[in-house]
């Protein structure tokens, strides 16, 4: 072989290891954890919001429909609204909301139900709930709640008996407001004796039945699926029908799931691993136990079969801390009920809506990762 077909030769091998190496390199991040080059679920753009850099962005819940995003904004004590389909923010619904408390209990806006097909949305805020026109942009009644100067968390709308659930997780005893969405009156209440908190909650049209995550009781500590029957909320005594332990969870997001599957989000303490739980709805038989954590709120979007779990409490490793976060978004596959992937996501992202419309999923996140340099609403391909 002349010198010149073997420099020829080498340069091939050479190049051969380079790409074999990348090739790896990219398998063992997929493996950790991070992004792939062929990761559907890309960044499409970054929405800006403002007045949100300094304090930090201070969001909570999310919610779509007809082709609008609302996100609770206390930095601007107001609903932002973001038109899904040109990702724009294109306006800032005003409530006289608390804005950013000393704490979150002491903060609003808060959580966000949408009354499917009526432009309405309900809001929890500081002591109360206020009902917004979304057609309007403006509130149009605010429900007095309590008067402990705590806020009024998340919720959840049952379309069958025209009720919205309404958390109240701050009192003592945590409580549970539900509210005619005929008459945007309370109708009854439920309180938790001896609960450390309520989270979120979804209604079952199936089973007629509200579902709520309860922060931890006696028997429970680090929380319990309850299950509370629209039959009882309707004769005015609704009550707790059934519990459903959670093990090391600590729940916050709760989210319905194909065929009979609810999925509970956990975020729990430090040096218990970061674990994501799906349940058989009516039964409480656990389905699958996931290996991602340090979530809020999670959503489902029947378009893929994914969930979507942004997860601000992240931690490599798999193992919950009190620091060293590093905020991904993991995506679950609804049929096989596995972890597929994760996407880098911005510091603090908690809260997510999905456009399955136009394949969307929305991130708010805070300013400070080099990737997310500017406090705003992150926007992903669902596939």
């Amino acid at each position: 072989m002349r010198p010149s077909q073997m420099k020829g030769k080498k340069l091939v091998q050479k190049r051969f290891m380079i790409a074999m190496l990348l090739a790896a390199s990219g398998l063992q991040a997929c493996a950790d954890g991070n992004v792939s080059l062929n990761n559907p679920s890309h960044l499409i753009t970054n929405i800006a919001v403002p007045n949100v850099t300094n304090p930090a962005f201070n969001f909570d819940i999310a919610y779509v429909e007809d082709g609008k995003l609302y996100l609770t904004d206390r930095n601007n004590k107001a609903i932002d609204v973001v038109d899904t389909s040109t990702n724009k923010l294109i306006a800032q619904i005003p409530g006289a909301y608390a804005g950013i408390g000393k704490n979150s209990t002491k903060s609003g806006p808060d959580g966000i139900v949408g009354i499917t097909g009526t432009h309405t949305i309900y809001v929890g805020d500081v002591n109360s709930v206020k009902v917004v026109d979304t057609d309007a942009q403006q509130v149009i009644k605010t429900i007095p709640i309590s008067r402990a100067g705590n806020r009024v968390d998340e919720g959840c709308y049952d379309p069958d008996d025209h009720l919205v659930l309404m958390a109240s997780p701050g009192d003592s005893p945590p409580f549970a407001t539900f509210i005619s969405t005929q008459t945007q009156k309370p109708v009854s209440t439920l309180t938790f004796p001896g609960s450390l908190g309520l989270e979120a909650c979804a209604y079952d049209a199936k089973s007629k039945n509200f579902m709520i995550n309860n922060d931890g009781t006696a028997s429970n500590p680090l929380g319990e699926l309850d299950t509370i029957a629209a039959s009882s909320v309707v004769a005015g005594t609704p009550v707790v029908s059934e519990r459903f332990p959670l093990g090391k969870c600590s729940p916050t997001g709760l989210v319905l799931g194909p065929n009979n599957d609810v999925m509970v989000g956990c975020s729990p303490p430090a040096g218990d691993p970061l674990i994501t739980l799906i349940f058989d709805r009516t039964s409480g038989a656990l389905q699958a136990t996931i290996p991602f954590g340090g979530v809020d709120q999670i959503a489902y979007d029947p378009a893929s079969n994914r969930y979507f779990l942004p997860a601000r409490n992240w931690v490599p490793g798999g193992i919950a801390a009190d620091s060293g976060f590093s905020a991904q978004m993991g995506v679950i596959d609804g049929a096989s009920r596995t972890l597929l992937y994760t996407v880098a996501a911005g510091k603090g992202s908690h809260s997510v809506a999905i456009d399955s419309t136009t394949h969307r999923v929305n991130v708010p996140f805070q300013a400070g990762s080099p990737a997310f340099p500017n406090g705003g609403i992150s926007v992903f391909a669902t596939k």
